[in-house]
């Protein structure tokens, strides 16, 4: 075929396909972005924790401290987590009666990444049990003791 009987050349033709290609590239990895309906954004608000506990640290399965040896607070301390690899929530298991701990947002299958903050005053005194619902068969799992 001509480039008279089609209107275009191959080369043309190739060119367009490509830019087409690269837009849509471009155009889907924009979608990969945080966003504040997402879910996997990071609250700017500042806290003022008394405890921090780090979320996947070294990429490992585990909160650090609370998976092995649990953390101890006090009534009323606010724990921060802190996300340091991805794909990680936090499903509470158990709690003490008149306890309202949800985890974060999202239930079971809404996860958060790296550099994700979530934070949590605890009230009534007790053991909290809690994991990462993906990760959880990998021994994702920690726990919490609120002293009076």
């Amino acid at each position: 075929m001509t480039e008279s009987e089609s209107g275009t050349t191959r080369r043309a033709y190739l060119r367009r396909i490509g830019v087409s290609g690269a837009l849509g590239v471009i155009g889907g990895l924009a979608g990969c972005t945080s966003s504040s309906d997402g879910g996997t954004t990071t609250p700017t608000t500042a806290v003022d924790a008394d405890a921090t506990v780090e979320v996947g640290p070294d990429y490992e399965y585990g909160f650090e401290p609370g998976t092995g040896k649990p953390l101890h607070v006090s009534t009323g301390d606010t724990v921060l987590w802190v996300w340091k690899s991805n794909t990680h929530n936090i499903i509470v298991g158990s709690q003490p009666d008149g306890a309202n701990w949800d985890g974060t947002p999202g239930g079971r299958s809404d996860v958060y990444d790296a550099g994700y903050r979530y934070h949590y005053t605890f009230e009534v005194p007790g053991k909290y049990h809690y994991w990462c619902q993906p990760h959880k068969a990998m021994g994702m799992v920690a726990d919490i003791v609120v002293e009076e």
